[in-house]
């Protein structure tokens, strides 16, 4: 998995970029990689840390500090996938007709190498506001970023159709 552009997409005053997507478009579709810092090749089932991790559930975010569920060390470091190292993750890898149904998926471990640390506001400057300084700067990702950006009003619309409610908070 090393060789797919992966990305990370969080927060700006985000620490642990624990989760990584890719997009490409296809003929007939989408095919849609997320991948998740695998925690379990680190934190080994049964041990103190593990029961601790278990008992705090996730970590807790507030405005000024955070209570992580597992040590920075292992939250912010060798579980974090950081640009341009490679770390293990769990990928579930799902195939979109053209209209945003699921076709089919699969889960497996991988090594990822995110190619760059985004965030919803350098997105939105790109795909949005077309700001051509950072469309430049993130020029070999910017393509699978309006696919990502395609996809996700497929799945989007296909949600409301259903009747879903949207808080815009």
């Amino acid at each position: 998995m090393t060789f797919l552009n992966f990305v990370t997409i969080d927060g700006e005053n985000a620490r642990d970029f624990d989760d990584a997507i890719y997009v490409e478009k296809k003929k007939r579709g989408f095919k849609l990689w997320v991948a998740i810092a695998d925690v379990d090749a680190y934190v080994k089932k049964g041990t103190a840390l593990d029961q601790e991790a278990y008992l705090r559930g996730t970590s807790v975010y507030f405005p000024n500090m955070v209570i992580p569920m597992f040590p920075e060390k292992l939250s912010n470091g060798i579980c974090s996938l950081n640009p341009n190292v490679e770390r293990l993750a769990m990928v579930v890898e799902i195939e979109f007709d053209g209209n945003g149904k699921i076709e089919a998926s699969s889960f497996y471990p991988a090594v990822i190498k995110s190619k760059a640390r985004l965030t919803y506001t350098k997105v939105k400057k790109m795909l949005v506001d077309k700001d051509k300084e950072l469309i430049n700067k993130y020029q070999q990702l910017f393509p699978m970023l309006e696919d990502a950006a395609e996809l996700s009003s497929l799945i989007r619309k296909k949600r409301q159709d259903r009747g879903s409610l949207d808080f815009d908070i």
